[in-house]
């Protein structure tokens, strides 16, 4: 027989889950009790602290005609330097037939209007306005700006119908589509609206201002961030398009309406493109989504909070199951559908699941990450044009990276002193909402 010290074979595991087992040793505790057969229970839900925002400094933003000159001056400016890539001359020779740097003949000038118009048309309207402002009442002001901006198009459009006249005279019917394309994406972008092809923000009639508002109901925060999200959403669709649009028309066009013998390098006159999307989009970005726009976004954030989805969801029975009118405060658990969320936000107003809010949450808790893609984006840009630029052999190469060399200076500096600043706040923040984790 055997002996009465039997031992358990090691292949036999204990039921209980080590983390229910851990649990079962704090039972005396007040934290957690008992239900059924031991499974601990979470205690009763706090109301969380309402988020404390640290007051933001004061940047100086560009003023809307200042930067709208110096947007038209850049892509103006750009656009003559793809000309300069494509009708170059060997003036320097003894025997040369010009004395001219450009093949100036060869240029269509209807064309070179065409272009100028489209990339001047939001500096026309700023000055315009700016008039308007100086030579009427505030009470009159806003039917003015309405049939100025009417006047203003019709005039653009029939300018651009007669230079387009004209450019079809001398190129095939073909092209034409070229100058016409980006009507379409701006069709399915801002649909029958004139205000976007002059104002760069607050042109949606469908969303508020940008605003934040301190609230307690979870039903209001999330009001305010879909009405934020919405607001931030047409943005970013400005800050595309009329990227595209100037690199479209002062570098592309001038290829597309380029004469056939004409034989210039492909790579470089592709090169200008890109060159001139990407410094135009980090430009329009740290124009419309300014530090204290970007700011009213991270308020918000803090507000609305986020969830995390937990995969041992059978290893605790939680009472709360998430309800739509309440805040959550750090670290509860909920149960929501089938599955089981934990707030990792100071307070939490979000729906756990919803990927759109979680996005907004991700992205604007802490602007500076944001600024920081800006910014490393922006450094390469530089040097890759000081690198080519010091690689270039031929004089018209060198001329025109120093040119875009200002000018992405310029925007760099812009950008690194915005992300400092945000980094310096934001850190200064976190630290005064860190908790310690028990």
């Amino acid at each position: 027989m055997p002996g009465p010290n039997r031992r358990i074979p090691r292949t036999i595991r204990n039921p209980m889950p080590t983390m229910i087992s851990n649990y079962t040793n704090d039972m005396q505790s007040n934290r957690y009790s008992t239900v059924g057969g031991g499974l601990p229970t979470l205690p009763p839900m706090e109301q969380p602290p309402a988020p404390k925002h640290i007051p933001f400094p004061n940047i100086p933003v560009e003023n809307e005609l200042i930067f709208e000159s110096v947007m038209c001056f850049f892509t103006i400016v750009c656009t003559f330097l793809q000309y300069l890539h494509l009708y170059r001359s060997v003036w320097w020779l003894p025997h040369s037939y010009t004395n001219n740097a450009v093949n100036f003949y060869l240029i269509d000038l209807y064309l070179i209007v065409f272009i100028i118009l489209v990339l001047s048309r939001r500096l026309l309207y700023v000055l315009g306005c700016q008039f308007l402002i100086n030579k009427l009442p505030p009470k009159y002001q806003d039917v003015a700006y309405f049939w100025f901006r009417l006047v203003l198009f019709c005039q653009i459009c029939l300018f651009l119908s007669v230079c387009a006249y004209f450019v079809m005279k001398s190129h095939p019917i073909v092209n034409i589509l070229y100058l016409c394309y980006p009507v379409l994406v701006y069709i399915i972008l801002f649909g029958p609206h004139i205000t976007p092809f002059f104002e760069l923000t607050n042109w949606s009639s469908t969303c508020f201002p940008p605003l934040h508002a301190c609230c307690s109901n979870a039903v209001e925060i999330r009001k305010e961030v879909n009405s934020l999200k919405l607001n931030f959403n047409n943005r970013v669709k400005q800050i595309l398009f009329s990227s595209i649009i100037n690199a479209y028309y002062a570098g592309f066009i001038p290829c597309c309406f380029a004469q056939s013998a004409i034989h210039y390098d492909i790579l470089w006159a592709t090169q200008h493109v890109v060159f001139i999307f990407a410094s135009c989009f980090v430009a329009f970005a740290i124009q419309i989504l300014s530090l204290r726009y970007c700011d009213i976004l991270h308020r918000s954030a803090l507000h609305l909070g986020n969830w995390d989805r937990l995969e041992t969801r059978h290893m605790l029975l939680v009472n709360n199951s998430w309800k739509e009118d309440m805040l959550w405060p750090y670290g509860t658990l909920v149960r929501y559908g089938r599955d089981i969320y934990r707030a990792i936000g100071e307070c939490n107003a979000g729906e756990p699941g919803n990927t759109s809010l979680s996005r907004f949450y991700v992205i604007f808790i802490n602007p500076s990450y944001s600024l920081s893609i800006l910014l490393a984006i922006q450094t390469f840009i530089v040097l890759l044009q000081l690198l080519l630029l010091v690689r270039s052999i031929v004089w018209y190469n060198v001329f025109s990276l120093s040119l875009l060399l200002f000018f992405n200076y310029y925007v760099l500096y812009k950008l690194a002193r915005d992300y400092l600043i945000s980094f310096r706040v934001y850190k200064e923040e976190r630290e005064m909402h860190t908790k310690p984790i028990r």
